[in-house]
């Protein structure tokens, strides 16, 4: 039988882009799924087809009562929930990103030390964001400057949260770090960097703009890991593993000039590529690359390269706007 087959589970943030695909995968496994969002981001739509299969509230985690009862009766929280966006949309929102996720991370904590529930903390690679060590393994939080950026802050807050609720009241949890999510489900914002970098190119390759816009000098390196190898790794580790922290990515460096080929090349554009640079942002990480090896070495691999996961993207794009 599945571990998953009639377990309880809890999706926090569970509408929004990786979320979506996180519910996907349980209710294919047989779990139980209790979303919670309050819609801020992504609206209803991608839930729309499992809102018969699923429990869903929509509510807001920053009321305390809200997030310790909704931990109540489920045997895992996949906690997702949270103030994101790209680069742009960080810089713009310092102090709410690292408020709100921060609050956000103690209330349902602070619901966890009641119940048996295993804490699974989505956290970010941008912990590392003034790391020296690449590739970067999971020990490195512990030997780099912490982050500047109020949302790198707030990711590594919620990793402490997750040890030391673990230290002092034994609430079990997993750490994850996805590295650079892509995949159909993501769509741009309304000005540069309000999503992540592949949106916001696909965007404006098949909007038709030439040259094409580039935040920054095109150099900073990223490893692009596709949506549904991120949820697949999540529940893998989620099974097998307890107090314990984990890189999810490909390990694949790749600069964002070589993306912007990529997409203009599989989008259809036939001119020859050519591009302008608008300026960097304060926290725009030059080099961004994890070790990969110890979840590797736990027997999870991704499945998705970034040449298919990218015609997969530009395929949703193009039938979103048609």
């Amino acid at each position: 039988m599945s571990y998953w087959k009639d377990k309880p589970i809890l999706v926090t943030g569970g509408a929004g882009f990786m979320g979506h695909r996180l519910v996907a995968r349980l209710l294919g496994l047989g779990a139980r799924v209790t979303v919670i969002d309050d819609l801020s981001k992504s609206g209803e739509r991608n839930l729309a087809p499992y809102l018969t299969q699923i429990r869903f509230l929509q509510a807001d985690l920053l009321d305390a009562a809200v997030a310790r009862d909704c931990v109540k009766d489920h045997d895992i929280c996949f906690h997702l929930a949270a103030k994101i966006g790209g680069i742009g949309y960080f810089h713009k929102t310092p102090a709410t990103s690292l408020r709100d996720n921060s609050m956000m991370n103690f209330n349902l904590w602070d619901g966890a030390v009641s119940s048996n529930a295993k804490m699974v903390c989505v956290s970010s690679s941008m912990v590392f964001e003034r790391t020296n060590i690449f590739p970067t393994p999971e020990s490195a939080v512990e030997r780099s400057p912490p982050p500047m950026s109020g949302y790198g802050f707030s990711k590594l807050v919620a990793e402490y949260v997750a040890r030391t609720y673990y230290e002092e009241f034994g609430v079990e949890y997993v750490i994850v770090r996805p590295f650079n999510a892509y995949g159909p489900g993501e769509t741009p914002g309304e000005y540069v960097g309000y999503a992540h970098v592949i949106p916001d190119l696909i965007k404006k390759v098949l909007a038709g703009q030439y040259p094409l816009e580039i935040l920054g000098t095109g150099k900073q390196t990223r490893s692009y890991t596709y949506v549904d190898d991120i949820a697949d790794s999540i529940l893998y580790v989620t099974e097998r593993v307890e107090n314990d922290d984990f890189n999810i990515g490909t390990g694949v460096e790749t600069t964002v000039e070589e993306l912007a080929g990529k997409i203009w090349k599989l989008s259809g554009r036939r001119e020859p590529l050519t591009t302008r640079h608008t300026p960097g942002l304060r926290y725009d990480v030059q080099r961004r690359v994890p070790d990969t090896s110890k979840i590797m070495r736990l027997g999870w691999k991704p499945k998705v390269d970034l040449d298919e996961g990218l015609k997969k993207t530009i395929e949703w794009f193009k039938s979103e706007t048609t």
